[in-house]
């Protein structure tokens, strides 16, 4: 039987369908550019496949399997896997939701099963489904104490939230000359990343702002020469990787591996299943602030991009540029900066905060548009946090910027 919150499911579908009846018509009836429409419809496609999605949520209990859906991501969990169901207090303790408890401790909210907190009915229904999990569903508190969330013991037990990314869920640094020296380590290795990039995006928007150009995506070297352009502009792009390999080495000799970040193969599927659900997220969050930037119109600080005519085949160089910023990004802003903030004893939010502006600071050259970027930054960066599943961010922020590049290529 599949369980859910089917207000919950209609509210978030119902928008979706009106933010879908908006984009489709806009950027067509008021004779947009080509990029304009061929962006209003990647956005339209993901509207769909989120509405489509919305309609499967919900934790569907048999007897062999347990599955969690959400629009981001699916479980489908062996009953050998399973111990059975607790409840977590969500949005200032004004609600709650399951959480399925694994034999590995794992916990896996079902988030679309939301109701009050003082929804007795709704809590009765949920112990009668425990009771489905027979001598398991016991051990389900002692799983919790185990790992620190239990709140309060019952028949289904109370779970504190999960903490995510925190000081207190990784690995403590050392005393002594290597804590002192970790502050130092990870403003370097940030900066080794970031400031080229701030300082490139702070000339283009000056040039810009003084008139001398405007945002071009393909600057070639040789303008009369595609191909030898194409090749250089590769190559040159790929020494912006150069410090990944040395924060995931930094990371690994302070107990950190790429495992611990969810860099392995173990769960790789379920992390590019997950990356559509984020990117249709971030189309749909990206909805209301592309009409306001499009009834804003253009300024001078407003920096849309003017691009040169490049022919086809410079898709080749769009999947390198989308792997290598996904992979360049995510593994430094994400990865590695939000791991050493939480060791370094940073909280949640402080941690996000400085995280999401230095993402941000090197995508100053867009202006006022930079704004655009913020859907994306914020959820790969919450969903690192809440995971730990780094290739959810990377798969994610591929796939964005490829769709962008491939759009800019085929319009230029």
């Amino acid at each position: 039987m599949r369980v859910r919150s089917d207000g919950l499911v209609g509210a978030v579908a119902a928008l979706a369908v009106v933010g879908l009846l908006i984009t489709v018509p806009v950027p067509f009836l008021h004779n947009t550019d080509g990029g304009t429409r061929a962006v209003a419809v990647v956005v339209a496609v993901a509207l769909v496949g989120l509405i489509s999605r919305i309609f499967l949520v919900g934790l569907r209990l048999e007897p062999t399997t347990t599955t969690v859906r959400d629009v981001l991501s699916t479980y489908r969990l062996e009953r050998a896997e399973v111990l059975g169901l607790a409840v977590e207090r969500v949005a200032g303790d004004r609600y709650q939701r399951v959480i399925v408890v694994c034999a590995d401790g794992r916990t896996i909210p079902a988030s679309w099963t939301v109701a009050g907190a003082a929804d007795g009915n709704w809590v009765a229904r949920f112990t009668h489904l425990a009771y489905g999990f027979g001598e398991t569903q016991q051990q389900v508190a002692a799983m919790l104490a185990e790992h620190n969330r239990l709140a309060a013991d019952g028949p289904v037990p109370l779970a504190t939230r999960d903490p995510g990314l925190t000081p207190q869920t990784v690995p403590p640094v050392a005393d002594g000359a290597p804590r002192r020296w970790l502050g130092w380590e990870t403003g370097f290795v940030v900066a080794a990343m970031a400031v080229p990039g701030v300082i490139a995006a702070i000339t283009i928007l000056a040039q810009h702002i003084g008139g001398a150009s405007d945002l071009d995506e393909f600057d070639l070297p040789l303008k009369h020469h595609p191909g030898v352009s194409l090749i250089l502009l590769m190559l040159g792009y790929l020494t912006t990787a150069l410090v990944v390999p040395i924060a995931l080495l930094q990371l690994a000799r302070s107990g950190q591996p790429p495992s611990a970040l969810g860099l392995e193969r173990r769960g790789l599927g379920r992390d590019a299943t997950s990356a559509l659900g984020l990117l249709a997220g971030s189309y749909a969050l990206l909805l209301p602030i592309g009409l306001l930037l499009s009834l804003a119109g253009s300024g001078k600080f407003d920096n849309t991009a003017s691009n040169t005519h490049v022919p086809a085949y410079y898709l080749i160089y769009g999947v390198l540029v989308s792997a290598t910023t996904a992979i360049n990004e995510e593994v430094i802003v994400n990865g590695y900066l939000l791991t050493r903030l939480s060791q370094m004893g940073w909280a949640r939010w402080p941690a996000f905060w400085l995280s999401f502006g230095v993402r941000e600071s090197y995508h100053l050259y867009y202006g006022i548009g930079i704004i655009a970027t913020f859907p994306l930054g914020y959820l790969v960066t919450r969903s690192f946090q809440k995971r730990g599943r780094l290739g959810r961010a990377i798969f994610t922020h591929f796939a964005f910027d490829l769709i962008s590049f491939s759009i800019a290529v085929l319009t230029s």
